[in-house]
């Protein structure tokens, strides 16, 4: 079981749950700071935020030495708290198990956990209740030369930032028969029936450019600063890719640890619950932009796991990553698996099909409205209020419905179950990487002082030595052999260094030299992301 959430996340009323329980960042980094009491648990620092605040990894290993890597990263995009905590309580979890249990775990891997990527974001929105995506840098939003001179207006003076209708003849919006606090798109009947209403964040329009507070504080969301696919002139994406510390300490982080297998994102999306789709065009293109087949396959099969451990949670809504994102670059660019899930949502939000867009939305607003009144979550939806609004002088404006953050965020002690159904994911995730597995060298004399020595090696795993997009990179450390003479020996056939592709799942390979001459002969096989091992041979 888990170890008890912080205490504060208890405090709370005997009637329903709130949204603002979630721990404050001194909080969080004072249950971060209990973790290193554990020997097996180590702390460093990747880099410091814009803001100046350090970005905290936390190794589970048993040793210096370098293993197959499993790196968790949570906290990308400040609007998901709820995968912040979930990191935390999932270090909890694994510093709780027995040590003997703890030292199997990690016999032949590591565990990298990286909680909070985004340590501005969530200093600033946990210290308020609007949960933005960004850093601490200031930006130009809306892209209209000026810095945060459109920024957030609480209307009601309630101290939270929802929706806003406004009444009008031309509105696509009605209110929910059942749940009167959501707006559902109108059709034809419902528009002639009722009020009709166009739907707006709350906020003024005080640049008069059409949209409500989008330019205030909340900087540059990591989550769209990434290399692949990156959006320039978009809001919050930054300057360029990569423009940001803390872009800069993740991507530092994978490519100067090439025994980093596999990357889990608990963030804004998700290609867990479904897995990634081969599409052949795109795969051929001079730019990649699907996941090649060999690595689909994994995807595939990892999916049917996680969904199987899961099931409890009911189906998960697929969430496609959007440009720049963390996940979508460590496999496009870095050349490892890559999983993102938001670790927790509403069973019954993903059950719509390939309903329109807007159909869709309505199912998910009021699958959540009915969970927000099961659960009697407090804070999650508002009464609509009415307003006086500058924008609208002459029309009936009204401030309240949904707090979009509750709908990725739920109260913090409703993220027990799926924390610890992703913890064992994660356990089941570390056993299906690739792991090698060496038989016993062979040695034949040949006469004449000759001798072949063969070398043979398995991968176990359910997942190859490294993806296969990543030899269309060049840039991972490839499945290679290395065999050292002693100075008296020469190669009769058979090379020093060879490189070769990834060693698929259940795959074996024998490597083979002719060798003249008698000595100690030392064979390195393998690769930094499945385990490499070092051979002594006499001849």
């Amino acid at each position: 079981m888990l170890r008890p959430l912080f205490l504060l996340c208890f405090m709370l009323p005997l009637l329903g749950y709130s949204q603002s329980n979630y721990p404050s960042y001194q909080d969080l980094n004072s249950a971060l700071s209990k973790l290193t009491t554990n020997s097996s648990f180590k702390e460093s620092t990747i880099g410091l935020s814009y803001g100046g605040e350090k970005i905290r990894l936390f190794k589970l290993e048993t040793s210096s030495q370098p293993k197959p890597t499993l790196l968790i990263v949570a906290g990308v995009d400040g609007k998901h708290p709820a995968g912040v905590v979930s990191a935390v309580e999932m270090l909890k979890y694994f510093q709780a198990l027995p040590g003997d249990s703890i030292q199997r775990l990690l016999k032949n891997k590591s565990i990298w956990v990286i909680p909070l990527a985004n340590p501005d974001a969530y200093k600033r929105n946990s210290s308020t209740e609007h949960w933005l995506s960004g850093n601490a840098r200031q930006i130009d939003n809306d892209r209209d030369g000026r810095v945060d001179e459109d920024p957030t207006v609480d209307l009601n003076k309630d101290g939270l930032i929802s929706q806003m209708r406004v009444s009008t003849v031309s509105g696509n919006m009605v209110a929910d028969t059942l749940y009167t606090n959501i707006l559902v798109h109108a059709g034809q009947e419902q528009a002639k029936g009722g009020a009709v209403y166009k739907l707006y964040n709350e906020g003024i329009d005080l640049d008069l450019d059409g949209r409500f507070s989008e330019d205030g504080e909340g900087g540059v969301n990591i989550d769209r600063n990434f290399t692949y696919n990156y959006n320039p002139f978009i809001s919050e994406t930054g300057d360029y890719a990569a423009s940001e510390p803390e872009t800069r300490a993740l991507l530092d982080v994978l490519y100067t640890n090439p025994q980093i297998s596999t990357v889990l994102h608990f963030g804004l999306g998700n290609n867990l619950s479904k897995p990634e789709a081969f599409d052949s065009g795109k795969a051929n293109a001079r730019i990649v932009s699907s996941w090649l087949k060999p690595d689909v396959n994994v995807s595939e099969v990892i999916s049917r796991r996680y969904n199987k451990l899961t099931d409890a949670l009911g189906k998960g809504k697929i969430i496609p990553a959007a440009g720049g994102s963390f996940s979508n670059t460590v496999y496009y660019h870095v050349g490892k698996y890559s999983f993102v899930t938001p670790v927790w949502w509403i069973n019954g939000v993903a059950d719509e099909g390939n309903a329109s867009p807007e159909k869709r939305i309505d199912h998910e607003n009021k699958v959540f409205a009915k969970w927000v009144a099961d659960q009697q979550i407090e804070k999650a939806i508002l009464p609509w209020v009415k307003v006086e609004h500058p924008n609208f002088p002459d029309q009936l404006v009204e401030v309240g419905g949904v707090i979009e953050s509750a709908k990725n965020n739920p109260p913090v002690p409703l993220l027990k179950d799926a924390v610890e159904l992703h913890a064992k994911f994660v356990t089941d995730l570390l056993d299906a990487m690739p792991s090698l597995q060496f038989e016993k060298s062979v040695v034949t004399s040949l006469g004449e002082d000759i001798y072949r020595i063969e070398v043979s090696v398995a991968n176990t795993g359910l997942m190859s030595t490294y993806p296969a997009i990543a030899d269309k990179l060049k840039l991972s450390s490839k499945f290679k052999t290395v065999c050292k003479l002693s100075n008296s020996q020469k190669f009769v056939s058979g090379k020093r260094l060879e490189l070769y592709p990834t060693l698929e799942a259940g795959q074996a390979r024998t490597f083979t030299w002719l060798v003249r001459g008698k000595g100690k002969v030392e064979v390195q096989v393998g690769c930094p992301s499945a385990g490499e091992q070092i051979i002594e041979i006499s001849l």
